[in-house]
């Protein structure tokens, strides 16, 4: 379905994602936010349906934050994605997504680009994008990524912390673009997952990892503050980190590279 007035590309869309996927995809021109629109018609939708949105006026990510995505800013996407019956989607699937997705933006040519856990892809220290997975009552999850296209000054303001955009690193891919190369790599990474579990993805998270081996500052749980030695991540994706020569794990945390 397309949303008349959108300033996406439905035809390209068409062509790239193919029939099948494309019968699965809502193209609009303004949401409140792809997640919860994903959420909201979760019960009625096949397994990896597909919202994109031109504007999103409540945006949501990690930890409750929300923000607004202006027109042909941000590319918004979100993907619903079913577990057979009596299972349930591990923790690592986050993790999972994240190096499908840097996987696709260094194909096609953003070869700088790394992760940050849990769901940061950065660019030099600055942030291009993040993943946030929620739970979707009895259909699985909801996975969402958010790509800054060509941010506005009022745009970055807003996301609060160092940021960059496609633009500003020399890239025209636009916003249909990165659908037809995120989207079936998404749903790759979500076969794999599923047979395979995190395992799958190890190795290639630790190439992208950028946090390894750096002094980490963690904000844990009821206040914590944690300085430390990044050390990967575990089999279950917990972030780990060396505190005062104790190994630690954080399934949950703020983190970020410690000043020096």
């Amino acid at each position: 379905m397309v949303e008349s007035g959108t300033a996406l590309d439905a035809a390209v869309l068409a062509a790239g994602l193919g029939a099948t996927q494309f019968a699965r995809t809502r193209v609009h021109a303004c949401l409140d936010s792809t997640q919860a629109a994903l959420i909201r018609d979760a019960a009625r939708l096949p397994d990896r349906s597909v919202v994109i949105a031109d504007r999103q006026s409540a945006g949501r990510g990690r930890r409750g934050r929300r923000w607004s995505a202006p027109p042909g800013a941000t590319l918004a996407l979100s993907m619903l994605a079913h577990v057979p019956e009596g299972r349930r989607w591990a923790p690592g699937v986050t993790l999972a997504l994240g190096v499908a997705a840097a996987l696709a933006l260094r194909a096609a040519g953003l070869s700088t680009v790394g992760l940050k856990w849990p769901n940061d892809l950065l660019v030099d220290g600055r942030k291009l994008g993040g993943i946030l997975v929620e739970s979707c009552a009895g259909r699985g999850i909801v996975a969402g990524i958010g790509i800054n296209i060509a941010l506005p000054d009022d745009a970055r303001q807003a996301i609060g912390q160092d940021c960059v955009d496609l633009r500003e690193l020399g890239s025209t891919l636009s916003r249909e673009q990165l659908a037809i190369v995120l989207v079936p790599d998404w749903n790759h990474a979500l076969d794999v997952f599923l047979r395979d579990g995190l395992d799958a993805f190890q190795m290639q998270w630790q190439a992208l990892d950028l946090l390894a081996s750096l002094p980490v500052r963690v904000l844990a749980g009821e206040g914590a503050v944690l300085d430390g030695i990044a050390q990967g991540i575990d089999a279950h994706g917990r972030l780990q980190v060396v505190v005062d020569g104790k190994l630690c794990s954080f399934s949950s945390a703020e983190v970020s590279v410690r000043p020096a």
